[in-house]
């Protein structure tokens, strides 16, 4: 369908595909994200493409309909602003994909996959795709995340238990145990 989406729920799954038909996950789109508008503007085909992940809701604006609007200084913008958000995620993205550690890399894919309820929805066998793995090692990474905390795993899907434990992990840190606040005494 011609034109840019507006997701209003869910979660929409971006690949690429290339030459030999080996299809790359770019990106997993969620609420309030816009897909389709450069390709809208630049009239020249889709350069990937999408598929929801589950239930979606979204809008679709024709390119007619975004054209007309282009002259307006708060659209144009605003679709810089969303262009420039996607090269800094992007960035972001290739930096941890080439240079940490599968267990760090694998607490940014369970941030990037979790939903607003920290629930990732995705198989373990989906993320050992996405890391470009086997499936025991991400398996055994999890394993390790839940034995810290910071996941719990039932029933096959992973749910975040610490969000800012997992950012810290990725970020090469450890959680440290709360401290009591200086002058404060236990009375037990």
């Amino acid at each position: 369908m011609p034109g840019t989406v507006l997701i209003a729920h869910g979660c929409v799954e971006v690949t690429l595909m290339n030459a030999h038909g080996h299809v790359a996950i770019i990106h997993h789109a969620r609420e309030g994200e816009t897909l389709g508008e450069i390709e809208s503007i630049s009239r020249e085909p889709c350069l990937a493409s999408c598929t929801s992940v589950g239930p979606a809701t979204y809008l679709t604006c024709p390119v007619d309909q975004l054209v007309r609007h282009l002259s307006n200084p708060l659209i144009q913008r605003n679709i810089m602003r969303i262009t420039r958000a996607r090269l800094q995620r992007d960035n972001e993205r290739n930096y941890v994909d080439q240079n940490y550690p599968l267990d760090r890399r694998i607490c940014a894919y369970l941030l990037r996959l979790a939903d607003r309820n920290n629930r990732v929805s995705q198989s373990q066998g989906y993320i050992a795709k996405l890391a470009n793995c086997s499936r025991q090692s991400i398996n055994r990474a999890l394993a390790g995340l839940r034995d810290d905390g910071l996941i719990m795993i039932e029933k096959g899907k992973i749910r975040i238990l610490d969000r800012i434990g997992l950012e810290l992990r990725l970020a090469g840190q450890t959680a440290a145990a709360p401290q009591p606040e200086m002058g404060m005494t236990s009375t037990d």
